[in-house]
This record gives C-alpha cells, sequence and structure tokens, in this order.
C-alpha cells in the first residue's frame, strides 16, 4: 500500500478511536506526507474527518512515518516537534489538545494529558505526563509566554519524573483574573494548585520569570519545594531608572493593545538566543503565532503589564528586600545563567553567589535566555542530576 493510501486509512479509523464525552472542541487540519490534508472535526461530543476547508484552529505538519510512529504510540506529537519531525501552525495548545483526544497504543512514545485544575473556582490549565507515582516536577514559564517554551525538555523529564506543565494565572489557556500578579501571588496560586492534586512537595523549575517565582515558592514554603533549578531567572533589579514614573503606570492601559508587526516579534524572539541558528525557522514560525494567538486577549496583554511592572518594582534592599530574604534560603538551589542573555544579565550569577553560598550557580557562555530550548539535552542532564543530589542533601539535613 502506497505511504499516502496508508496514512488516508489512518485518519479514517480517527473518529472509532476518539475518546467519547471530552469537552474539547474544534477544527484541527492534518497535512501528512503526500496525503490530501484533512481536517478533524470535534462538536457536540463527536467527532469527523473530511477534506480540508474553511479556516482550522491549527494545522498540523509532518511526515507519513513520523505520523505512523504517533499513530501506533511509539512516539508522540510533542517528541516529533522536539525533533524537527512536526511542525505547527496556529495555537500550539489546540496542537496539543489532539493527540489526548485519541486511543492509541502504548508502545514507549510519550503519554500526556491537557488538563483543567480547578483553583479557587478559576481553571489553570496545565498538561501532565509521566508515573503518577513518579517524584513530582512543577516547569513554570517566563513572561508573555506559556507552557510551550517547555515542550523541549518534557519528554526527558517524563522518564524520571511526574512533570507538571502549568500556565501561569494570567497566561496561556488558564484563568486571568484581576490580581496583583506579583511574585507572592504567583507562588500562592502554585501551592493551591499543588494542593489540587494532592501534592504536599515537589521539585521547581523555572525559566525567566518562572524563575522569580520558583524562588518565591521556595523562599515562602521551604518544606513543600525539595530543589529548584532557575534558567536565567528574574529577580529584583539594583539599578532601577524611573521606578516613580513605572509605579504610576497603570497596567489596565495595556487592555486597549497595542500594534506589533509580526516580522517584529519575531525578531525579538530570536534576540533570546545567543545562536538564533539553533533553531528551523518553522519553529519560530509557530511561537510567534502562538504568541498573537494570546496578544489577542486583553487579559492576557494586561497579565504580562502587570507582572513585568512588579519585577521591576520588587525592592532590592532591606531587611525585606529580595535579596536578604533570598540569603536566609536554605532549599538545595541551582542557577543557570545565560552568558549572551539580551534579557537577564549574567553578572547575576555573582549577586547569587555572594547571596547563596550553598547554591550551585553557572554561566554558559555560549547560552542565551532560554537554555531548555537552545540546549535541551545538556539542561535536561544538568537539572536532574542536580535534583538528584539535592533530594539526597534535603533528606540528610
Amino acid at each position: 500500500m502506497a505511504r499516502g493510501s496508508d496514512t488516508a486509512l489512518r485518519l479514517g479509523e480517527l473518529p472509532a478511536r476518539f475518546v467519547g464525552g471530552v469537552a474539547v472542541s474544534g477544527r484541527w487540519r492534518l497535512s501528512i506526507g503526500r496525503c490530501k490534508p484533512r481536517d478533524v472535526v470535534v462538536v457536540d461530543g463527536r467527532c469527523r474527518v473530511e477534506p480540508a476547508q474553511g479556516t482550522p484552529d491549527v494545522e498540523i505538519i509532518t511526515d507519513s512515518t513520523t505520523w505512523a510512529e504517533i499513530d501506533e504510540g511509539r512516539s508522540s506529537g510533542i517528541e516529533a516537534f522536539e525533533q524537527n519531525r512536526l511542525w505547527v501552525r496556529g495555537s500550539i495548545q489546540r496542537a496539543l489538545e489532539f493527540e489526548p483526544l485519541f486511543d492509541r497504543a502504548s508502545a514507549g512514545g510519550l503519554r500526556y494529558e491537557i488538563r483543567d485544575v480547578e483553583v479557587g473556582g478559576r481553571a489553570i490549565n496545565v498538561l501532565l505526563a509521566g508515573d503518577e507515582a513518579a517524584d513530582p516536577l512543577l516547569l513554570i514559564h517566563g513572561l508573555a509566554a506559556t507552557k510551550s517554551s517547555w515542550l523541549t525538555i518534557v519528554p526527558e523529564l517524563a522518564r524520571t519524573h511526574r512533570v507538571m506543565v502549568v500556565d501561569l494565572p494570567g497566561f496561556g489557556y488558564s484563568a486571568k483574573p484581576r490580581a496583583r500578579y506579583d511574585a507572592a501571588f504567583f507562588a500562592r496560586e502554585m501551592f493551591r494548585f499543588l494542593d489540587a492534586l494532592e501534592i504536599d512537595d515537589t521539585f521547581v523549575a523555572g525559566n525567566s520569570m518562572g524563575g522569580w517565582i520558583t524562588m518565591e515558592m521556595a523562599m515562602g514554603a521551604p518544606e513543600r519545594v525539595r530543589a529548584i533549578a532557575c534558567l536565567c531567572p528574574a529577580s529584583a533589579f539594583f539599578r532601577r531608572p524611573g521606578v516613580r514614573l513605572v509605579r504610576l503606570i497603570r497596567p489596565e492601559l495595556a487592555a486597549a493593545g497595542v500594534f506589533l508587526p509580526r516580522a517584529r516579534v519575531k525578531a525579538a524572539l530570536k534576540q533570546l538566543f545567543a545562536d538564533s541558528g539553533c533553531l528551523d525557522e518553522r519553529w519560530y514560525d509557530a511561537a510567534v503565532d502562538e504568541f498573537f494567538t494570546m496578544w489577542k486577549m486583553p487579559r492576557f496583554r494586561i497579565a504580562v503589564a502587570a507582572a513585568a511592572r512588579r519585577i521591576y518594582l520588587e525592592e532590592p534592599s532591606g531587611e525585606k528586600g529580595f535579596w536578604a530574604r533570598l540569603g536566609a534560603l536554605q532549599t538545595p538551589a541551582l542557577y543557570i545563567y545565560g552568558g549572551r542573555d539580551v534579557l537577564i544579565s549574567s553578572r547575576f550569577a555573582a549577586t547569587v553567589t555572594s547571596s547563596l553560598p550553598h547554591a550551585h550557580v553557572e554561566v554558559w557562555d555560549d547560552c542565551g535566555h532560554v537554555p531548555q530550548i537552545e540546549f535541551p539535552e545538556r539542561t535536561t542532564q544538568r537539572v536532574l542530576d542536580f535534583f538528584a543530589t539535592g533530594a539526597a542533601r534535603s533528606e540528610a539535613v
């Protein structure tokens, strides 16, 4: 049988494998190898496959061999995406929602679920992967980002941990309440999220703003945080020109929106990497699509503005200042800074070392702002190694 015919047959079998009772609905366009594009449509708890028409929520693009591996459970869309064998145009979240809609064999590929967890009457959207009995690991994204910024390392982390990749409140597909959006708010919401999942303590890793929140969690409730990994974390600035003006600016003004040229957003995204050529151009297209999906939401724009303002206004000094509080931290902590990070200076490494002598602090000279994307294998190995030794140290104390 020709590959195109085989692919068409596999697609035609999807409705029979559809998991009934799922609340998700939408139109997923599958462009697979030489097979004509097909739309998988889910409406009112029913699934059908039809010729491509109209505008889909997302387009998933791959080759016939990769699709067969995913269909047979030998791989997953996340793994194929990380390996540059699958591409997405449109919402990455909608692409992630597709795979769990269907029964498939368990043949070694990553298995995950996308779920809304109710926290105080509001939903936190999370991707869950790995053995439920394994040590929990919470991953927290950065400013203006979503859970998709961790997809490059989720498959490897899920081999040894119960991985929870959240969209923070205000971001991604989580609820977007009126809130302060400071570190204390995010930390409190993350602990309430863990409570909802009946998790007493966990490892936590955060990138950029996520690192700021990770540190706040460890400082505020060290008994619930086994060890932390902060990748290019945001933290209190000693020099804050215009701080009085920033205090006067209201985040709600962001609701009006600002026109952002796609080319400028893509260029800004590339600046986050020491070597922007480390990623295929189609990866940037997917990331920009995801950003604009979020940017259309006024409450997302308000959350971005509010969180950025709170980071800038964080008091660095004094008895209750950030660096004094951090200095009292006993939780095992790993810090990784990028020597070519355009957002968070690697000079913070010296400040952390001075404030927190027992922390493990590294500067990767060849890295930008998102090590988990630029160097996924190195990041995964370093984080897992540290968590293994950090857990041992915590138990010995």
